[in-house]
């Protein structure tokens, strides 16, 4: 999903959107939250579709500009570490649209 090419990432929030059944990859994207806007990450997360495998990690800073919308979307793909993600902190992820339970595969 991201090569061992150094630097090959975006800043900000990096995610890549998996199929739950056959492993396709569907899409990936980032978003920047230090110099961008939050509203193309809403909408995308909105997107997302049930038994979707979500994969995220910072860059940079993936924080500032996210606000309690943001944070409530990424929460219901499983994470519980969303809420206190600052500026700068560094954070991976791996949830699913239509989880049931908080994802044990976050740091």
């Amino acid at each position: 999903l991201m090569s061992g090419v150094k630097n090959n990432v975006g800043r900000g929030i990096n995610m890549a959107l998996v199929n739950g059944k056959t492993g396709e990859l569907l899409d990936t994207k980032f978003f920047d939250m230090w110099g961008g806007d939050v509203a193309p990450l809403i909408e995308f997360l909105k997107t997302i579709q049930d038994g979707t495998i979500v994969l995220m990690a910072t860059y940079d800073d993936g924080a500032t500009k996210l606000n309690e919308e943001a944070r409530k979307l990424i929460a219901e793909l499983g994470s519980s570490s969303i809420t206190n993600l600052g500026f700068r902190d560094n954070w991976v992820f791996c949830g699913g649209k239509g989880i049931k339970t908080k994802s044990p595969f976050e740091q």
